[in-house]
């Protein structure tokens, strides 16, 4: 009795094992692993297959999933592995839900993509390799350092619900410093100098829009549009007009 099944080739094989001197071998000498089939799909292959043999038929598309989601395959074949752990994931999702008797294994293999997509991120050894990973955006220019940053690989990782990427302490911090960009200090001092940093920031909205709007490119100007910045003063304007309504309505009541 044959040890594998037939669907299990050398370069599945080798995925399964994640041996990435045998896969890159195979891939030199040209060997492929294409998608499977969808779940629902009709041709006459899936047909015959799922009639005669329809366990062997969903086991022969696990093994193609997971040795899809081999870490050094992916890095082998893909021009893009970040987004190919993404779109491989999302797709292990709708499997799983499609699948209920093997969704533990399609879990499983999710789970595995998504700790390949993020054990990518601890080899960004700066904050700029960092802001150059979460920023990449394959249709558009390559990113500098010091420009705007968009983060379209970050909401990308929303998009296919990559909780771990998205939840990984280089990201947080990353973020943490671009939310509070413009307030030097702030994180540091404790909780009654933020108080009161944001008190300030709040009384004095009406002033600082005022600035932003004669001003838009002085540093004052320019520190509005930072995000923490904006962020209080636009709360603080919204609770003046809701005092201003509460005191308004009860000056009409009586």
């Amino acid at each position: 009795m044959a040890k594998y099944t037939p669907d299990v080739t050398p370069l599945i094989l080798a995925a399964h094992k994640d041996n990435y001197e045998i896969l890159k071998l195979l891939l030199n000498r040209g060997a492929t692993l294409p998608m499977p089939h969808d779940v629902r799909c009709g041709c006459d292959d899936c047909v015959v297959a799922t009639s005669s043999d329809c366990l062997r038929h969903s086991r022969s598309r696990i093994n193609a999933y997971r040795a899809l989601t081999s870490p050094s395959l992916i890095a082998l074949s893909s021009k893009d592995p970040i987004l190919t752990a993404f779109e491989l994931s999302w797709e292990l999702r709708r499997l799983s839900s499609i699948e209920n008797e093997f969704k533990a294994d399609y879990t499983e293999l999710r789970q595995r993509c998504q700790e390949f997509a993020t054990s990518l991120l601890d080899h960004a050894r700066t904050s700029s390799e960092l802001e150059i990973i979460l920023n990449y955006d394959p249709s558009g220019p390559a990113y500098q350092t010091g420009e705007r940053m968009k983060l379209e690989r970050l909401k990308l990782a929303v998009n296919y619900k990559q909780k771990t990427f998205v939840a990984h302490s280089k990201v947080q911090q990353l973020l943490a410093s671009v939310w509070y960009e413009g307030m030097p200090g702030f994180r540091r001092k404790g909780p009654i100098g933020q108080i009161l940093e944001i008190g300030k920031l709040g009384a004095m909205f009406p002033i600082y829009s005022m600035i932003y709007i004669l001003a838009p490119h002085s540093k004052m100007g320019l520190k509005m549009k930072k995000p923490f910045a904006k962020f209080v003063c636009q709360s603080a304007s919204y609770c003046f007009f809701l005092c201003e309504k509460i005191f308004y309505g009860h000056h009409l009541d009586q």
